[in-house]
């Protein structure tokens, strides 16, 4: 596998251990209530051969384990382990964002009800000291005593080519499940924003750094304001869409902090500008401003089109189940 000198982060070794695009549907999904290989086949849509390999990484990273379907059986069920089930925050968070946005895919869970208040809702992260919501503008970064540089694993990133805007709509999983396209929105955070200046503080080829900000473009995420007449050049910037992202990426350098600890300790401090503490977060209900356990969430699904002979067909798998213990 190669490896690439980058910035510390707790995001990189985060993004390293969730995987791709598929192996983040899976976690997803066995929040969902999610165990056996056929009801990952059924709700992800993927090739068997991918889905197995993909469920043995996870079990490897220590995010899903393996348990008998009964006593003195061979077949084996896959469980979030304590390390999996410390991603709910960030698996709410996306999918928060993926619903607000319209960025869901078909069949996806598009409703979540908090069984304490029962109301649907799209969580929230508030921060733990002034419990005031935490957005982008309000946070403030200093380096921690893991600063520096790293050489971390870099998995094959595939290069995407997008002829159309046809194909470049995509869903949160997209975002993270593509390592380059994570981590361009990441240098927004840190005032980055010119091609040259991202370029090089990810060593990212031009031709993937022009398809992902693109992508990014044509999906509302960035967009590009003039900065130079002759020749015209342009600065990217996060819109609201963008911006929206601040939190379920925030949550993943928490759970990276915590699950995939530096030796040297965190590579950065975050600060809540508001309340001037350093930033402990909660993920809370949208509704009654409780913070959200996982087992006091139901999950409710879309019903998938289908054809008008099929209309009256039973709704999908996975309606209304409760979230997995």
């Amino acid at each position: 596998m190669p490896f690439k000198s980058l910035p510390r982060n707790s995001v990189h070794r985060a993004l390293n251990a969730l995987g791709d695009r598929w192996s983040q549907l899976i976690i997803r999904e066995a929040f969902w209530g999610a165990s056996q290989f056929g009801d990952f086949h059924d709700r992800c849509g993927m090739a068997r051969s991918t889905l197995a390999n993909r469920l043995k990484a996870l079990v490897k990273n220590g995010i899903l384990e393996q348990r008998p379907l009964k006593r003195g059986m061979a077949r084996q069920d896959y469980h979030l382990t304590p390390r999996g089930r410390g991603l709910f925050d960030y698996v709410m968070l996306a999918w928060g964002w993926g619903v607000k946005w319209g960025m869901v895919s078909p069949g996806a869970a598009t409703t979540l009800v908090h069984a304490d208040c029962g109301k649907a809702m799209l969580p929230e992260m508030h921060c733990e000291q002034c419990h005031g919501r935490i957005t982008m503008r309000e946070c403030t970064y200093t380096p921690g005593p893991g600063a520096g540089t790293e050489r971390v694993p870099v998995q094959r990133m595939h290069r995407r080519r997008y002829p159309d805007e046809r194909e470049m709509t995509f869903e949160v999983v997209d975002i993270t499940g593509d390592r380059w396209t994570a981590l361009v929105i990441s240098t927004q955070y840190f005032g980055i924003h010119r091609f040259d200046d991202i370029q090089s503080y990810l060593g990212i080829a031009t031709n993937i750094l022009t398809d992902r900000l693109r992508a990014l473009e044509a999906n509302g995420i960035v967009e590009r304001r003039l900065y130079d007449l002759v020749p015209p050049r342009y600065e990217y910037w996060l819109t609201k869409k963008g911006m929206d992202t601040y939190q379920h990426s925030l949550s993943l350098m928490l759970w990276g902090d915590e699950w995939l600890k530096d030796p040297k300790g965190p590579p950065l401090y975050i600060r809540h500008k508001p309340c001037g503490h350093r930033l402990g977060a909660a993920v809370v209900c949208g509704e009654c401003k409780q913070p959200l356990q996982l087992e006091a969430v139901t999950v409710g699904r879309a019903k998938i089109a289908t054809k008008p002979e099929a209309a009256s067909a039973k709704p999908p798998r996975g309606t209304r189940k409760r979230v997995a213990r």
